[in-house]
């Protein structure tokens, strides 16, 4: 993957959920445009607008450097999904902050692209009670990740559904 801008990064995003997501939706989304605050803006099929904050998951910020500034890694440091779900848990929060300034006139979503070269789909599934799903700034949160580092096919998730399911079995 070569982007250049974030404003690509984004692109590229809302592009692939819209994929996955009209896989298995009747109420299928559209781009709209783009734009700041939020990073795109969708329509569905009934008409309704839908905005749509776009962020990335690393690793780490080294990780991130290493990936978009060809970095060499200089040193080699155990991953572990804790580490990235903690990651991620922040990530959220800030968001879920940045969003309260944030005006529109029609509901605003989450979503998250795990771009970690070395964790997949199948960390996610064992760690989904780990992640901290906010209440009320995102009427939805997206996670869109690949099935295993290295591979193309990515997958789409409801974290506030796993959150629902995991309450319920609590």
């Amino acid at each position: 993957m070569v982007v250049n801008t974030k404003k690509e990064l984004e692109r590229e995003a809302v592009d692939q959920f819209i994929s996955l997501y009209n896989e298995t939706t009747d109420n299928r989304l559209r781009l709209l445009y783009q734009q700041e605050k939020p990073d795109a803006v969708l329509m569905d099929s009934r008409g309704n607008k839908l905005g749509l904050e776009i962020t990335h998951l690393f690793y780490s910020e080294q990780e991130a450097r290493q990936l978009f500034l060809r970095e060499h890694r200089s040193m080699i440091c155990i991953e572990s999904i804790n580490q990235l779900i903690e990651s991620l848990n922040q990530l959220i929060a800030r968001k879920e902050a940045k969003s309260a300034g944030y005006s529109s006139d029609y509901p605003l979503a989450l979503l998250i692209r795990n771009l970690s070269p070395n964790f997949g789909w199948s960390d996610f599934n064992q760690a989904w009670d780990k992640i901290a799903v906010p209440s009320a700034a995102f009427t939805e949160i997206w996670l869109l990740t690949r099935d295993e580092p290295g591979q193309e096919q990515w997958y789409l998730k409801s974290l506030r559904c796993e959150q629902e399911k995991t309450t319920a079995i609590s």
